[in-house]
């Protein structure tokens, strides 16, 4: 093989494994991140299985609050940052007492852990309030508000949740009188959209600006001593990509067990 022929080489290589992250991030960072989502009134497929012990971590404790099974979903977003998709598994339950909604999303692999569960309170104007346990944050204002607290007791995460929605009453609010699993769908499609749209070109830009930084500066150097023609750099981009992703996969996949663990113990505290 001659030496153009391996740089050509090198650099198809580097372009295949960049483009799988760059070219989805490009996307949404110029705004083209697309959300949707589906589902059904199953409530059979919402059993617990024994292989995911986080479900049935948060199943108990759903359940215990008072809320019945409503049925299964998914909510996919399309050029999320540098992902092609991410699409999480959702398990949908109501409250006839408190005229709210809680889900709780399994997240995708490398995660692979149900952990984010969100309570939601659908108005008749098509206006959605969300309360999540994932991460503080103060409500907002306007139709689709949301809010959160980063923590595993729902009955706080639901008394947040329920002030907010008193207060909303008191303005003049009023609840969606058909609460099936299509009226959270439809809400969230019409307020999510937006919403991912806005964070996956926030993603999408960080991405690449840090990314394009660090291939820049480990390329200064081989340019330096060698050229733009010399089968260094493709090699050089080749591996930094690798070990860019590589790195990034392993974190996630930490991330998961580091969770998995957490309930694993939360588990055996409220056992004891």
């Amino acid at each position: 093989m001659t030496e153009t022929a391996a740089v050509v080489l090198l650099w198809g290589l580097a372009g295949l494994l960049l483009g799988w992250t760059w070219l989805p991030a490009l996307i949404s960072g110029l705004g083209a991140t697309r959300y949707s989502n589906g589902g059904s009134e199953d409530s059979t497929a919402l059993t617990p299985d024994r292989s995911e012990p986080d479900y049935q971590f948060w199943l108990l404790r759903i359940t215990a609050l008072g809320y019945e099974p409503l049925g299964t979903a998914w909510m996919k977003i399309n050029y999320h940052g540098p992902n092609w998709r991410y699409e999480t598994q959702v398990q949908a339950f109501f409250s006839r007492t408190n005229q709210t909604y809680i889900f709780i999303q399994k997240q995708p692999k490398p995660l692979d852990v149900w952990w984010v569960v969100v309570f939601a309170t659908s108005w008749n104007n098509g206006g959605l309030l969300l309360t999540s346990n994932g991460a503080d944050e103060p409500p907002g204002d306007g139709d689709y508000i949301v809010q959160g607290m980063e923590s595993d007791d729902l009955r706080a995460v639901q008394e947040l949740h329920l002030a907010q929605r008193d207060r909303l009453l008191k303005e003049g609010r009023h609840t969606e009188r058909d609460q099936s699993l299509e009226t959270l769908l439809t809400a969230m499609r019409v307020h999510s959209g937006p919403a991912a749209r806005y964070l996956g070109m926030k993603l999408g830009q960080s991405y690449l600006a840090a990314h394009g930084i660090i291939h820049i500066f480990v390329s200064l150097p081989v340019v330096y001593l060698s050229d733009f023609t010399h089968w260094s750099l493709p090699l050089v981009n080749l591996i930094l990509g690798g070990l860019l992703a590589l790195g990034d996969r392993g974190a996630k996949v930490r991330a998961g067990k580091m969770l998995r663990d957490q309930i694993a113990r939360m588990t055996r505290r409220s056992a004891s």
